[in-house]
């Protein structure tokens, strides 16, 4: 119809909307932040990088890898522009015996090795090291071979053969680039293999034969000793390791041959290869489970009874060779220029061509260090009692170059000065021909390449020197005994009451002090006045003598003035208190006779172990006004590293670009431009890493030099900043299967025990505290034993700062006076602020309970002890708070209210705790002039 139009019925259908206002909880959440959707770089439909670009980038990565290794590579070995002798850096290969044999089987081995060199010196069993060039690897072909019997051996006659062996390979596994390990062949045989049921290596597994399934047992061939050993340098740090197994020709498998009238010789034959195979299986698989996959390759060197014989053998195979045609055998094969011997051609190849680095914390850390070079002079080493200075020939080596301004610390010596650093020549240098050197101007050059400046050296005194009016706590605190450092300096006998002020009620250690000022002879009351002069804190204070030695504050230095009786019986009572401690731990019972608030007047009560607050300037011992305080350690290593990092960059700069401005276009004349000349500061008193030189040390005492011995070789190291301060090393720590089994005779390892501490390149001894390692709180709790089975824990020890990456190994003398190696860790840092507390808790048990309330006895034994101790919180042990209502009675009962009802059967508990502080532990040395003196602190 026209002109008609639909309208909408009004009765229409209209749903209602959500109510919600908001969106989901999914969709709040994600509006809110947190997940952040991952959105594809690449386009879907876009073209993408084709198969040929991708393999083009992979090589380029490659090529890239390789010039970086090549330049590592090519820095190791540099040389300084300034030598007139062109040297190549050795390769230091240590040599270490795990077999019964020591001395005889390394000194066999370097010999064998060292007669197939083209050049040698230093050769001889007793000689430290041993130089030898083989010029068919060109610079691969220089290596200084060192033995564990001679190279460090000397410096430990004090100590038993296993223990001076363990010390001795310690030493040398931190200088070496390669440490090959020797199992001697002729073991085999030594104990006779039979049907067993496994063998243990690492995972107790055994060695079968696919052929005949005979388990053969081989643990023989590593002797005690040598596991020992293996354990110690795996917990320093390992460098390149190797494993060689040396077979000795014309043995038992020759006799056995003779012997054989019904076996054939090839049977014979086909049983000695199988028994060799077998053996190799098991050092494989031993050098997997000690190294790790990539180092499990084993070699092997069969040595002849005689040169002689090698020689004939291949005279023989070159006749066989000659024999045949000419125009299948190449010329090369039929001269004689070949090894007598191919396992020890095999053993030089792998050693010059496999890449070798020494240990991580020495190669990584920007430290010069210096091996004493014995094929020179005196052992690489002079010394000149009249000026006191000992001059160190050899290789610098290390990623940065040689710092004459910086401290040096010599191993087993200590730590001095250098005065310069002269240029010197190795009796075992290559001389270029193509300069036209004569010997005598190698022997008359002895420039000075460096000197050091008095004025930018850090002074040598390891201890500050406070400001008696800078500091205030620092000064006046005490020690954890309860004897002021001052009073050993007075002039009356030790162990003598010196009597002082009375103290008025409420006043501290701090503000009795000030009353010193006050005191005047006029004024002293009299003896008889009832008042407090200091008796009752000199009676809780003193010490016990040595024959009162109780089995908690067991010694060695204490056991080493009683019986043998004695000391099993102070043995003894250690190990039940180890135990009882591990059973109620830090328990505490007060006896009838004395009074708690005494006995633990230096105790408080937390409210919160992790949340409470302990000031850690509070009341500080007088040992800690004489350390260094750190704002932040790890802040100022930082500092230390970027400036030792640029150091490094500058040194690698200048090197490349003398190397290319040695010599122009038309002459041989050096133009050096001046693009170097922004590095000349940073480089000044630097000499480069890889030259070889001698250090003059100064102020080396006769006392000092006479701790070495004059046929052991010298390791001189560099030292950063502020790494001759004394201050509170943390230490990382547990005791594993690494560490020596404790026999049981030896009392367990308490805090504040004499231990020897072998950080990184020095040693010392102090007494260090136990402690939890806690990460959510400020406080770490006290631990009166050190944890075993495996269980990590921290140290807190008196020592100069070490940087971190630093391995810490921990020793302690036995009661058979031998060293055990007891625990190993690291370096965690320099704190003196952490704070390290002693918890102690006293028990007492319900008698009567009525809902919340209780009557609780035994826990104090008057009623001012229950006053004293009022403000401080109760805790049970079934999780119950509490706190003490009232005394009640003459005999130390208490009513104690809690927040839920108690139990009959609960023990009631209240936690005290008590700042720890580290200690020195004392050690006796001898002056040039023969007095002896004791230092807090020794370090070697």
């Amino acid at each position: 119809m026209p002109g008609h139009h639909h309208r909408s019925s009004t009765l229409k259908q209209s749903n209602k909307s959500h109510k919600s206002k908001k969106s989901s909880k999914r969709s709040i959440k994600g509006l809110q932040g947190g997940k952040v959707n991952r959105t594809s770089i690449r386009k879907k439909n876009g073209p993408g990088v084709s198969k040929a670009d991708r393999a083009h980038m992979a090589k380029q990565r490659r090529m890239k890898s390789k010039d970086i290794l090549l330049q590592q590579r090519r820095l190791q070995g540099r040389l300084n522009m300034k030598n007139i002798d062109s040297i190549i850096v050795p390769r230091v290969v240590g040599i270490v015996s795990l077999s019964e044999t020591e001395f005889d089987l390394e000194s066999i081995t370097k010999g064998f090795l060292v007669r197939g060199a083209d050049s040698s010196n230093g050769v001889g069993e007793t000689s430290s090291s041993t130089n030898a060039s083989y010029s068919k690897f060109k610079k691969e072909g220089h290596i200084t071979y060192l033995t564990n019997t001679t190279a460090f051996r000397t410096m430990y006659k004090d100590l038993n053969e296993d223990d001076a062996s363990v010390q001795a390979a310690l030493d040398l596994s931190r200088v070496c680039d390669c440490i090959v390990f020797l199992v001697d062949g002729r073991d085999v045989n030594q104990k006779k293999a039979g049907p067993i049921t496994g063998m243990s290596i690492g995972d107790n597994t055994s060695t079968t034969t696919s052929s005949t399934n005979v388990q053969q047992d081989y643990d023989h061939l590593i002797s005690a000793r040598g596991d020992r050993v293996l354990s110690a340098i795996k917990a320093q740090g390992l460098p390149t390791p190797l494993t060689v197994l040396v077979n000795f020709e014309g043995g038992s498998d020759d006799d056995g041959m003779s012997m054989s009238s019904f076996v054939s010789m090839k049977s014979v034959r086909r049983s000695a290869l199988k028994k060799k195979l077998e053996l190799k299986t098991y050092l494989s698989r031993f050098s997997t489970t000690e190294f790790g996959e990539g180092n499990n390759k084993v070699l092997e060197i069969d040595i002849p009874p005689t040169e002689e014989d090698a020689t004939y053998e291949l005279a023989n195979k070159n006749i066989l060779i000659a024999g045949k045609s000419r125009k299948i055998m190449p010329n090369s094969l039929i001269k004689d220029t070949s090894d007598a011997c191919p396992t020890r051609a095999n053993f030089i190849r792998t050693i010059c061509t496999m890449r070798a680095s020494p240990p991580k914390w020495v190669c990584n850390m920007p430290r010069a260090y210096i091996l004493s070079d014995n094929n020179s002079e005196n052992n690489g080493s002079i010394y000149d009692s009249a000026t006191g200075e000992l001059r160190v020939s050899g290789f610098i080596r290390g990623k940065i170059p040689w710092d004459v301004n910086s401290l040096v610390h010599v191993p087993n010596v200590g730590t001095f000065g250098i005065k310069e650093v002269l240029q010197s020549h190795s009796a075992f240098s290559t001389i270029s021909k193509r300069k036209g050197v004569t010997n005598d101007a190698e022997m008359n050059s002895s420039q000075v390449l460096a000197t050091c400046e008095p004025e930018e050296r850090e002074p040598l005194n390891m201890f500050a020197n406070p400001d008696a009016l800078d500091g205030e706590q620092n000064l006046i605190g005490f020690d954890d005994d309860g004897k002021d450092r001052d009073d050993q300096m007075d002039t009356k006998k030790e162990g003598e009451f010196k009597e002082g002020f009375a103290r008025p009620s409420g006043w501290n250690d701090y503000q009795s002090a000030w009353l010193d000022a006050l005191k005047d002879d006029n004024d002293i009351l009299d003896d008889d006045d009832g008042i407090d002069h200091g008796e009752l804190a000199y009676e809780l204070n003193k010490k016990g003598d040595d024959a009162t030695v109780t089995g908690m504050d067991l010694d060695v230095e204490d056991a080493n003035y009683v019986s043998e009786q004695e000391r099993k019986a102070l043995v003894e009572q250690r190990k039940k208190d180890h135990e009882e401690e591990a059973e109620f731990p830090d328990e505490v019972q007060v006896g009838e006779d004395e009074n708690a608030r005494d006995r633990f007047a230096r105790y408080r009560s937390l409210k919160s172990f992790r949340k409470s607050f302990w000031d850690p300037k509070e009341n500080l011992p007088g040992s800690y006004a004489s350390i260094f305080h750190f704002g932040s350690f790890r802040a100022t290593q930082g500092d230390i590293m970027a400036d030792m990092k640029d150091v490094a960059v500058a040194s690698e700069e200048k090197f490349y670009e003398m190397q290319d401005n040695k010599k122009d276009k038309t002459g041989d004349e050096v133009v050096i431009d001046d693009a170097y000349s922004d590095e000349d500061d940073i480089l000044e008193g630097c000499v480069a890493s890889g030259t070889y030189a001698t250090i003059v040390i100064e102020g080396v005492s006769s006392s000092a030099f006479a701790r070495i011995s004059p046929t052991s070789l010298l390791t001189a190291v560099c030292l950063l900043p502020h790494e001759n301060k004394m201050s509170i090393l943390h230490m990382g720590l547990c005791q594993n299967t690494q560490c020596d089994e404790p026999s049981g005779t030896d009392a367990p390892v308490k805090s504040k025990d004499a231990l020897t501490f072998r950080c990184g390149w020095r040693t010392w001894q102090s007494r260090p505290v136990f402690s939890q390692n806690n990460l959510n709180s400020d406080k770490h709790k006290f631990e009166r034993f050190m944890p075993t089975g495996g269980t990590f824990f921290a140290a807190s020890v008196l020592g100069p700062v070490t940087y971190t990456p630093c391995p810490v190994l921990v020793f302690r003398k036995g009661v058979a006076e031998n060293r055990q190696f007891i625990a190993l860790g690291s370096m965690f840092g320099a704190d003196a602020d952490r704070i390290v507390v002693k918890r102690i808790v006293l028990t007492g048990y319900p008698t009567r309970v009525h809902k919340r309330h209780a009557t609780v006895k035994y826990m104090f034994y008057n009623p001012d002890d229950v006053k004293w101790f009022k403000p401080a919180e109760l805790v049970t042990k079934h999780g119950l708070q509490g706190n003490i209502v009232d005394s009640v009675g003459d005999h130390g009962t208490m009513k104690c209210l809690f927040n839920a009802p108690v139990q009959q059967h609960d023990t009631i508990c209240i936690n005290l705790y008590k700042r720890i502080y580290p200690k020195y532990a004392s050690t006796e040395t001898t002056n040039d002039s023969g007095e002896t003196t004791k230092e807090d602190i020794l370090v070697l």
